[in-house]
């Protein structure tokens, strides 16, 4: 009896070095000092990236959701438990802060900018 032989290819898909991990970047103790308070973990799971941060200033409360690997922020402003303003962004690649100032980045020009004075003040920038 002759012996058979098999050649097995195994294709296994090229890895592209170029490919970066898309996420919202952001410092954690500027949050910190503009909400006066740490993030707060939405899932209980504190490495997932999906994180909310609060503060009231009277009685308006700025409520910010960051989904981070989604690339998404959720801002909510209420005055006295009401709901005024409700703002879903996609593509968030950065929020910084300057001063007492965030601001949400889309394709390196700001999307939404907060101040955080005496009041909540909250620009939204056109498309």
């Amino acid at each position: 009896m002759g012996a058979t032989s098999f050649l097995f290819v195994l294709q296994l898909p090229v890895c592209d070095r170029r490919v970066m991990k898309v996420f919202t970047r952001y410092n954690d103790l500027d949050l910190l000092e503009l909400f006066w308070s740490e993030s707060e973990s939405l899932t209980g799971e504190i490495d997932d990236g999906e994180v909310l941060y609060r503060r009231e200033i009277s009685d308006f409360k700025l409520t910010l959701f960051i989904y981070t690997y989604e690339m998404k922020c959720n801002i909510f402003l209420s005055y006295k438990d009401e709901n005024i303003l409700s703002i879903e962004l996609d593509n968030i690649s950065e929020l910084k802060r300057n001063e007492n100032q965030l601001y949400f980045y889309r394709n390196g020009s700001v999307k939404l900018s907060v101040i955080f004075g005496k009041i909540f003040s909250i620009d939204l920038q056109d498309e």
